[in-house]
């Protein structure tokens, strides 16, 4: 087996041993924060974890220096002759290409809603210009952040919402959430392959809005107008790898 073959999977039995852990025994716990950590580092841990030899080299250069293993002939085979590029791959080899095409295919789609998502600020108006940017959009969507800035049309919420909206955003924006979700993009478009990516994304981004969900309820806000106002504003989701205000994510957070 090819090393890359060989270090491809060992870093995809780290990355579904890191979901297991989380989904049976952190998920369902309020230790958002810690959780966030321990999604982001021990995702990032298990590019390292196979890099590590656990083979002693000691028992190996034994092997080598074994008289019987000196004494076995090495034997040639007289090549062929000549062939084609195509005919020397090997069955490995085509599998590295496959995996290479669909991160490519995941990258192209990334960079088209990036592109989308760049039209689409361009065309917002800034209403706010200090730490913290917010955009005005005179669009029927879903609340949303991305890096130091928020995304909203005002004229579809009140003046009460809109402080929750924000206030909610914020701690997406403060604790620069976007971090995660990039990650997991990137997680995602390397293991495409793997369904416990796919999940772990789905759990960190789920995990951030429990984190941002908590932040606000200890502001002081009823947690039923909080889950009411989650209800208002479920909308469109255009961009996949941005913060959104989520109605799902209200039912585990901690009264």
């Amino acid at each position: 087996m090819p090393l890359l073959i060989d270090y491809i999977l060992k870093l995809n039995i780290c990355l579904a041993v890191v979901y297991l852990f989380y989904q049976l025994l952190l998920r369902r716990l309020t230790f958002y924060n810690w959780n966030r950590w321990y999604l982001l580092g021990y995702t990032a841990l298990s590019f390292i974890i196979p890099l590590i030899d656990i083979m002693p080299s000691l028992e190996r250069r034994a092997l080598q220096q074994n008289q019987m293993v000196q004494w076995i002939p090495v034997i040639s085979f007289a090549s062929p002759g000549e062939r084609n590029f195509f005919e020397t791959l090997t069955y490995w080899d085509w599998a590295v290409v496959v995996l290479i095409l669909g991160s490519m295919v995941l990258l192209v789609r990334f960079l088209i809603r990036f592109y989308s998502f760049r039209k689409m600020k361009a065309k917002a108006q800034l209403i706010s210009g200090q730490d913290t940017m917010i955009y005005q959009l005179d669009e029927p969507i879903t609340p949303f952040s991305f890096g130091n800035a928020i995304f909203l049309n005002t004229e579809m919420h009140s003046g009460e919402d809109l402080e929750e909206i924000i206030r909610h955003e914020f701690v997406h924006v403060k604790q620069k959430h976007t971090i995660d979700i990039m990650w997991c993009e990137l997680l995602c478009m390397l293991n495409w392959f793997n369904p416990f990516v796919w999940m772990l994304r789905h759990n960190v981004k789920q995990n951030l809005e429990f984190i941002a969900d908590n932040k606000v309820l200890q502001s002081g806000l009823d947690r039923k107008e909080y889950q009411y106002l989650l209800l208002k504003v479920m909308g469109n989701r255009q961009f996949a790898f941005t913060n959104h205000f989520n109605f799902s994510s209200l039912k585990n957070v901690s009264p």
